[in-house]
C-alpha cells in the first residue's frame, strides 16, 4: 500500500483517527506553565508543533530549524540560543565534544537529518568570547555507519566539519571495559566512553514490537555491542539498566523525540502512518518517553502494554526521571492559534474557532471558549481516547460571537472521569473543530 493510501485508510478507521488528524498540539495550553512551575525540582518538558514543518512527506528544513531553536530556548528558559545550550550543557567549553545519538535503524522513518542538523546548527550558536563552538567537536553517531548513510546523513570522519560515523563501519569500535546491563555483559561504543563529553539523544516517534515504543531510552540500544541480548521481558528492565550506566547517565543532558512523522503499528521498521509535525524536548529522559507513549496511545497503538520500562525507569533503583505530569513544567509552542486575543481580521475570516481549554491540565473544572460567525446550532461532546462518548456537554443554538462552556470532569452517568487525555469536539452543520484536554485526578 502506498503512503497516500495508508493515510486515507488511517483516516477512515476510527473516529479517534479523525480527531487525531485535526492535531493534538494542545495537550497543554500554549504559553502556560503548570501552576507548580515555581518548584525548582520539576522536570521541564516542551511540545513544539508547526503544521508547516512538512508538506506531504517533504520536510521543510527552515521551519524545523525554527522549531528546534524555539524548543531549546524554552527548555533553558532563556531567549538567547547560544546561552540556552550553555545552560543545558553545564560547563561546556570549545574543547569539549558533543555526541548526538540518532536512530537510523530504519531509512523509512529515522531520526530525520533535517532535525539533527537543525540541532547541530543551534549548537554552533554557543559563543565563547570571539569563538563559536567548533563544528568538528560535534559527532552524529549510531551503531551502523551504513544505516546513517541510508538515512541521508553525510558520513564524515575528517578533521573539518561536523563528524558523522557509526561505531561499526568506522575505526571507533567498542570499549575494552565491559558493563553489566541487568546481568548481561555488554561493551559500549567508544564514542560514548572515550570521545564524548556530552550526549544529546534524538529518538523517533514509533512503536516497537518488543519494547512497546522506540524512545530516547531504547535509542541507546544503538550504543551497545549486542542489543539483541537485551530484548527479553519486553526489554524491561534492560532499558533502564542500560541508561543507568555511568558513561551514559553522566553525559546525557538533552532528550528530543523527532515526532514530525510517526508509526503506531508495525514499528520499528515501517512507513510513516501519521504526521504530528511535532518535536518533544526535555531535560528528563523518562518524561520524553512518557509523552511519546501518550501520543502513540492517542493514535490507538496496540503495543503500549509492553512499554513498562518507562514506568520502571521512573522508580527506584533507577529513578531516571518522572512519568508524572504534575511533576513537570510543561510548555508548548505552536503555530496553531490558541490565544483569546485573536486579531479582528482573523476572527471575521473564520466560521468557527475553538480555543484551548483553560486551565489545561485540569483537575476540577475547565473552561472551553469558542467563536461562531453566525447563529448556529452548536453541539459540544467530550470523547475519550478510544472514541467513546463521555459527556454530551452542550447542544443548543448560539448567536454570532464568543461563548464559553465549562466541563467539570464528570461523565453523562454522573461518575467522575478518570485521569487521561480527552477530546472536545465542537460541531455545527457545516464545520467541526476539536482540541485535546488533559484531566489529572
Amino acid at each position: 500500500m502506498i503512503l497516500k493510501d495508508m493515510f486515507q485508510s488511517l483516516d477512515r478507521r476510527t473516529f479517534l483517527k479523525f480527531l487525531s488528524a485535526t492535531g493534538i498540539a494542545a495537550l497543554i495550553e500554549p504559553r502556560r506553565l503548570l501552576a507548580s512551575m515555581s518548584q525548582n525540582n520539576m522536570s521541564r518538558f516542551i511540545f513544539v508543533e508547526n503544521k508547516a514543518a512538512t508538506t506531504g512527506f517533504t520536510i521543510n528544513a527552515s521551519v524545523v530549524q525554527n522549531m528546534v531553536n524555539k524548543g531549546i530556548t524554552l527548555l533553558a528558559n532563556t531567549p538567547d540560543l547560544g546561552e540556552a545550550w550553555k545552560s543545558l550543557l553545564p560547563g561546556i567549553t570549545p574543547a569539549h565534544t558533543v555526541a548526538v545519538k540518532v536512530n537510523a535503524f530504519s531509512s523509512q522513518i529515522p531520526t530525520h537529518p533535517d532535525v539533527t542538523y537543525a540541532v547541530v546548527n543551534s549548537l554552533r550558536q554557543m559563543c565563547f568570547g570571539a569563538e563559536y563552538f567548533p563544528e568538528n567537536n560535534i559527532i552524529i553517531y549510531d551503531r551502523w555507519q551504513v544505516h546513517l548513510a541510508d538515512a541521508g546523513y553525510t558520513i564524515n570522519t575528517s578533521g573539518t566539519g561536523v563528524r558523522c560515523f557509526g561505531t561499526i563501519g568506522s575505526s571507533v569500535g567498542y570499549s575494552s571495559e565491559t558493563y553489566s546491563v541487568n546481568g548481561v555483559t555488554q561493551r559500549l561504543s567508544n564514542i560514548v566512553t572515550e570521545m564524548a563529553d556530552y550526549l544529546i539523544n534524538i529518538a523517533v516517534l514509533k512503536n516497537h514490537s518488543a519494547a512497546g515504543v522506540t524512545g530516547c531510552m531504547k535509542n541507546h540500544y544503538g550504543t551497545v555491542e549486542n542489543p539483541d541480548q537485551l530484548h527479553g521481558s519486553f526489554c524491561n528492565p534492560y532499558i533502564p539498566a542500560l541508561n543507568s550506566l555511568d558513561p551514559i547517565l553522566s553525559k546525557q543532558c538533552v532528550f528530543i523525540c523527532d515526532a514530525l512523522f510517526g508509526i503506531y503499528e508495525g514499528g520499528p521498521d515501517n512507513y510513516p502512518q501519521f504526521i504530528p509535525n511535532m518535536l518533544l524536548m526535555s531535560n528528563d529522559i523518562v518524561s520524553v518517553d512518557f509523552w511519546e507513549r501518550e501520543l502513540l496511545k492517542v493514535y490507538g497503538c496496540q503495543t503500549l502494554d509492553r512499554a513498562g520500562h518507562i514506568d520502571t525507569a521512573a522508580e527506584a533503583p533507577y529513578s531516571l526521571g518522572t512519568k508524572d505530569p504534575s511533576q513537570m513544567d510543561i510548555l508548548t509552542a505552536s503555530d496553531t492559534i490558541s490565544s483569546s486575543n485573536y486579531p479582528e481580521s482573523l476572527v471575521k475570516s473564520e466560521n468557527l474557532l475553538l480555543e484551548q481549554n483553560h486551565p489545561n491540565p485540569f483537575s476540577g473544572r475547565t473552561q472551553i471558549r469558542f467563536y461562531v460567525s453566525e447563529t448556529e446550532n452548536i453541539d459540544i461532546t467530550i470523547y475519550d481516547v478510544a472514541g467513546r462518548r463521555v459527556r454530551s456537554l452542550f447542544s443548543q443554538t448560539k448567536g454570532a460571537g464568543w461563548h464559553t462552556v465549562g466541563w467539570d470532569g464528570y461523565c453523562d452517568s454522573g461518575r467522575s472521569a478518570a485521569s487521561g487525555v480527552y477530546f472536545c469536539l465542537l460541531r455545527t452543520k457545516k464545520h467541526k473543530k476539536s482540541i485535546a484536554m488533559h484531566l489529572l485526578r
